[in-house]
């Protein structure tokens, strides 16, 4: 299998919205019908 290079860095104001979507996206329907995880997220962050 090929290595890949992975960069972690600081989230920025503009990765919010994609985050909060892979977050929705990841958790729906998991642990129960629909999904909150993206929205404690958002209330997490300061407002924009």
């Amino acid at each position: 299998m090929a290595e890949k290079k992975i960069t972690i860095r600081p989230e920025t104001k503009d990765d919010y919205r994609a985050v909060e979507n892979l977050t929705r996206e990841a958790f729906w329907n998991v642990y129960r019908p629909g999904c909150m995880e993206h929205y404690v997220l958002h209330c997490y962050r300061p407002a924009l």
